[in-house]
């Protein structure tokens, strides 16, 4: 496996070259990127590692949630590049990525997306109640989430100040560069256009 990651939707957004063993070279990218900008990132990542386009086996890009312009850039520019070199993508959704990066088995995932609103998956022992990502109001979470559960992801600082009544307890993921390998060699990949992900109708 040789495969460029990319992740320009989240806080901790990386773009990187990956092989079963190792992310062989990587850039942080945890500010908005313009799309003038994501092409050169991409291959400066790519000269870091000592790879050409030719030497990538696959493509994977997070394709939500995040900005709205961060997800079509990203999920574009995977599109273009795995038509192109004629490889195979895979989308990966930010709440699967986080679960790789916890060692927790039970847990909550947790992102703001509105002023009111935020997507819940539950995983272990809550995916009972949130199997898939669920687009909710801020105060159904307040009162329906379990008391002391813990929790990852990225919330605005209001809705961390009003979830902070239930008493969650806070998962420190590890660092992406870490799961990286194992992750992406587990994954399925595939000929379909890769589709942003917004969780929520207009």
């Amino acid at each position: 496996m040789q495969c460029l990651f990319i992740d320009i939707a989240s806080h901790s957004g990386l773009i990187a070259c990956a092989d079963a063993q190792s992310v062989v070279s990587s850039q942080s990218c945890d500010h908005k990127i313009r799309d003038g900008e994501l092409l050169t990132t991409i291959q400066n990542v790519l000269t870091g590692a000592s790879w050409q386009h030719e030497d990538l086996t696959s493509l994977a890009c997070v394709i939500g949630p995040g900005g709205f312009t961060s997800l079509r850039m990203a999920v574009a520019c995977t599109n273009v590049l795995a038509d192109q070199l004629h490889l195979p993508s895979a989308g990966i959704h930010l709440s699967d990525l986080l679960c790789a990066r916890v060692k927790e088995e039970h847990f909550l995932w947790l992102h703001s997306t509105k002023r009111a609103e935020l997507f819940v998956r539950g995983f272990g022992d809550y995916a009972s109640r949130w199997p898939d990502p669920t687009h909710m109001m801020l105060g159904d979470v307040a009162r329906n989430v379990p008391q002391g559960a813990p929790w990852v992801g990225e919330l605005l600082p209001q809705h961390a100040d009003v979830l902070r009544e239930c008493a969650l307890k806070v998962l420190v993921p590890e660092d992406p560069v870490q799961v990286l390998p194992a992750f992406l060699s587990g994954i399925s990949y595939g000929t379909n256009l890769l589709l942003p992900w917004y969780g929520r109708t207009p």
